[in-house]
């Protein structure tokens, strides 16, 4: 039996849509408004008073890169600095546009995002105004505000909706590949079962009739009872190759059934392997893993193996495997660097980690997945007792 799957291409964003690239862009743009905002009071004799803002706003973008939401903060305070001491402001509360769009578009909370920023943007341009709250400025900035948050969280919506729709193609098709595999075990089975009913019954007859025939046989008749001992040693050997064709058809390619099942015991030789192979692991345990529940055991082999398959054909750099073993559960990480951006995102991952959930799911543990691009994360927690994990 033979079957072919075409790799499901996902939807994607156009290139000029995608949070990375826009959120680089407002963080370019925010820096030149910066720039732009201290010529301008350089030139015009700004009192020194006049360049807080400008160095705050700075502080902020700076700190925004790590700390989102405190650095919007600091880009806020510096644009209410500069609305209340500087002459010129509108190129601060630009920044602050462009500030909470990056802090949307990254994730955070849209609506505290823009309470933090936009209502002390707000207020600072009415005092501007003399207590005006219906003055325009105050009012068109706050919008801007809100039109960034806006549409950073309208993007980061739609990525997370494309990449939920990827990762679905890529179960679909890894499923549709585990169907295809039950399927073939199926028919091996099927095709086992025909062999030892039918076909393994009739030869097994036909040798007693050939047996009967020659005990029937008067003695002067040689060459006929030659020829029946010789289809009897041909119906031997027609059994004997069926029970051979019978044990690969239901073995199914798999291990030696006869060999013990892998377990957490095998750790280092599995890891070394993997060293012997190339792929740089560094294993980090701690806890005892000996005394574990045979079904965990085996689950936690074969899901580090497969970890650490992962990385070797998709991921680049050193391979860091934490096993941990603290008051009932067994927990397993394994991090590395995916190989790039584009093959990170191809379907040849998909199978294991099927494979792997599922082998989590029959311990009674779970199993997660952290792929941000650049690095490639699987995480799994398992009882030691294989007991369900709330």
């Amino acid at each position: 039996m033979t079957s072919s799957s075409a790799v499901v291409a996902p939807p994607r964003l156009a290139w000029f849509l995608r949070g990375q690239l826009l959120d680089r862009a407002a963080l370019i743009l925010s820096w030149a408004a910066v720039a732009t905002e201290f010529f301008i009071l350089a030139l015009s004799g700004e009192p020194a008073p006049g360049y807080t803002g400008v160095v705050l706003v700075a502080a902020g973008l700076v700190l925004g890169r790590t700390r989102r939401l405190a650095g919007l903060m600091v880009v806020a305070l510096g644009a209410v600095a500069a609305s209340l001491l500087a002459t010129e402001f509108v190129a601060m509360w630009t920044v602050v546009v462009f500030a909470l769009f990056s802090v949307a578009v990254r994730g955070s909370r849209a609506v505290v995002a823009l309470l933090i920023a936009g209502i002390p943007v707000y207020l600072a341009l009415v005092l501007r105004e003399h207590g005006d709250f219906q003055a325009s400025g105050a009012l068109v900035a706050t919008a801007c505000c809100a039109a960034g948050v806006a549409v950073g969280s309208a993007i980061r919506a739609q990525q997370g909706y494309l990449e939920s729709m990827r990762q679905r193609a890529l179960d679909a098709e890894a499923t549709a590949g585990l169907a295809i595999e039950r399927g073939i075990a199926e028919e091996r089975v099927r095709i086992a079962r025909d062999l030892h009913d039918v076909v393994g019954h009739e030869v097994a007859v036909l040798g007693m009739y050939l047996g009967v025939a020659e005990v029937s046989l008067s003695e002067g008749n040689a060459a006929t009872r030659t020829a029946l001992e010789s289809a009897r040693a041909s119906v031997r050997r027609v059994l004997h190759e069926t029970q051979l064709i019978l044990t690969v058809l239901r073995r199914g390619g798999d291990d030696d059934p006869t060999s013990p099942a892998p377990d957490m015991s095998q750790l280092p030789a599995l890891v070394e392997t993997f060293r012997t192979a190339g792929v740089e692991v560094e294993l980090v345990a701690s806890g005892d893993t000996g005394e574990l529940d045979p079904t965990v055991s085996l689950a936690a082999y074969r899901i580090v193996q497969e970890a650490l398959t992962n990385a070797q054909r998709h991921g680049r750099g050193k391979v860091k495997l934490v096993i941990t073993r603290t008051e009932g559960q067994l927990k397993i990480v394994a991090e590395n660097k995916n190989a790039s951006l584009q093959r990170s995102h191809t379907g040849a991952r998909g199978y294991g980690l099927v494979g792997m959930r599922e082998r989590a799911l029959s311990a009674g543990g779970r199993l997660s997945v952290d792929d941000d691009g650049t690095r490639f994360r699987v995480t799994a927690i398992l009882t030691t007792k294989g007991g369900i994990i709330r």
